[in-house]
């Protein structure tokens, strides 16, 4: 379940702590992997279960929230439409779609487009080949920076002022393969700003790997990043080229659409 922080409203004196609350409320509703209750909702927001009630009421008014056969609360339909409108405004997710339709074809593995937001990992496109392919399941991406092959690119491509925030988190260990030793993790961090590619193999979930390429703007700076993924399996050493050299001529298109000129 999502770590409920501090307030926003406490630390901007602008800012409405009813609104936050709420938002905050959508955000657990989100990572909570089955419907919750207001008790349980109370509880985890730290707030009165009166309080509660009452923002759920005003999000299930708007159906942002919607209310379950047991009673219990999830996420509304609303926030489709709203999500979607969001995404489409993205300029790269406009930009990149037909190339990464292309890179699907060609590669026959499943495609991720992410970018940064609020200094999160987020995944804001994700396509998936007509064949039987190898199912990569879903998951959180956001405290993935040292286990995936799009957190590597966003540690290798970003500031140090960046790369030491994300170092002075602890390094989960997802599975035997995964780095939590820093000095290894900045090694490859070097490695792969010269390679312009990075791979996860069975880093954060056995049996699947990733190999990830940057995408640049016109200002030199780091837009986003996008992996192919399968199974590990099916990395075999003439795959493992081919997909490399694909990802990367997809990813200078994408840069050259956006502006970037070597």
């Amino acid at each position: 379940m999502r770590q409920i922080t501090k307030p926003i409203s406490e630390k901007n004196k602008y800012l409405v702590a009813s609104v936050d609350r709420a938002i905050e409320l959508l955000f657990l509703l989100e990572g909570a992997p089955r419907e919750m209750g207001v008790t349980e909702l109370s509880r985890a927001l730290g707030v009165q279960k009166s309080t509660t009630h009452n923002l759920l009421q005003t999000l299930l008014a708007r159906d942002l929230v919607r209310q379950t056969d047991t009673g219990h609360y999830t996420l509304g339909f609303r926030l489709m439409p709203l999500g979607l409108a969001c995404t489409e405004r993205l300029n790269i997710r406009r930009i990149a779609s037909p190339i990464l339709k292309e890179l699907v074809n060609e590669a026959e593995e499943v495609v991720l487009l992410a970018v940064l937001s609020a200094n999160q990992l987020t995944i804001i496109e994700r396509l998936e080949p007509s064949r039987s392919a190898f199912i990569v399941p879903r998951f959180d991406y956001c405290n993935t920076f040292h286990s995936t092959a799009l957190g590597k690119i966003f540690l290798a491509f970003n500031s140090d002022e960046f790369i030491n925030k994300v170092m002075a988190q602890p390094l989960t260990q997802y599975t035997s393969y995964t780095i939590t030793d820093r000095q290894t993790l900045f090694k490859e961090i070097t490695q792969i700003r010269e390679l312009e590619y990075s791979v996860a193999s069975n880093e954060t979930i056995e049996g699947v790997t990733c190999i990830g390429a940057p995408i640049i703007n016109a200002n030199g700076k780091l837009e986003a990043a996008i992996t192919i993924s399968g199974a590990t399996a099916w990395f075999n050493t003439e795959k493992y080229t081919s997909v490399i050299r694909i990802l990367q001529e997809k990813a200078r298109l994408i840069s050259q659409q956006l502006g970037y000129r070597e």
